[in-house]
């Protein structure tokens, strides 16, 4: 069972498709057009030419959020690479308005494994997204800017949050 403060980061139906096309485009598309590329060069280095998006798609893995869980000392956004931690005290406020996430990105994923990383548009600035799913985002307003998350049960979410800002 898991705990009440802990928030599970389901990919949205878009997020799985794109992720599902990355995949199939860029790992075994690829893979099939080095094995005929290689048939027709015989140069065996061709079965190599999926290897910089298969590693790309595995970076981009590491970097999604794959849950979330709010600890002693903040909001912990549960990655692979490693938790990012947004400090209780960095937060000033926190809601569901609904905002454009679309943006440029600055660094980050605007699809593949969910949206996640630094953007910037004309009505938000400069922002992050740490969003497995566009139905679910909570904004945080932090003194660094506003963060988009998305957790399963994003009303609790809320709620627990606020008892600790």
């Amino acid at each position: 069972m898991t705990s009440p403060d802990h928030f599970p980061a389901t990919l949205g139906n878009a997020e799985r498709w794109s992720t599902l096309a990355a995949v199939a485009v860029g790992v075994v598309g690829m893979f099939v057009l080095g094995v005929v590329f290689t048939a027709w060069t015989r140069d065996f280095r061709w079965l190599l030419l999926n290897l910089p998006f298969a590693l790309m798609l595995w970076v981009l893995g590491r970097y999604a959020p794959s849950s979330y869980r709010l600890a002693g000392d903040g909001v912990h956004v549960v990655r692979r690479a490693g938790p990012c931690v947004i400090p209780y005290g960095t937060i000033r406020a926190v809601d569901r308005v609904p905002r454009s996430i679309n943006g440029i990105s600055v660094t980050g994923s605007k699809g593949v494994f969910g949206r996640f990383g630094r953007f910037w548009n004309t009505r938000l600035g400069l922002y992050r997204l740490y969003l497995t799913n566009r139905d679910s985002i909570v904004w945080l307003a932090t003194t660094d800017g506003l963060v988009a998350l998305s957790p399963d049960r994003p009303d609790e979410f809320i709620a627990r949050l606020q008892t600790r800002i």
